[in-house]
């Protein structure tokens, strides 16, 4: 079996994606899709509320598996800046 070797311009990404998942970080939001839960607990809004959006199409989602669905961070946070419902602290 031969052994594949990589440059390191093979394995960096891009820097508007380094960039962007540099923003996420930052706002405390994970790498990884996420649930209408986890989005409703980073948002301060009910899990029924993110339910709600998504039906109405004011926020992005995956579909996963039958009946669930996932969102990417960046539509959360793009949801947000847009009016998301959030709880005032």
């Amino acid at each position: 079996m031969m052994k594949t070797t990589y440059t390191e311009s093979a394995h960096t990404a891009d820097s508007t994606e380094s960039t962007a998942d540099a923003s996420l970080a930052m706002s405390g939001l994970p790498n990884r899709m996420m649930t209408a839960f986890e989005v409703a607990e980073f948002v301060g809004c009910h899990e029924e509320t993110v339910r709600r959006a998504y039906l109405r199409g004011l926020l992005v989602f995956q579909r996963f598996g039958v009946r669930s669905r996932r969102f990417h961070p960046s539509d959360v946070l793009d949801w947000v800046r847009r009016g998301a419902p959030t709880r005032v602290s």
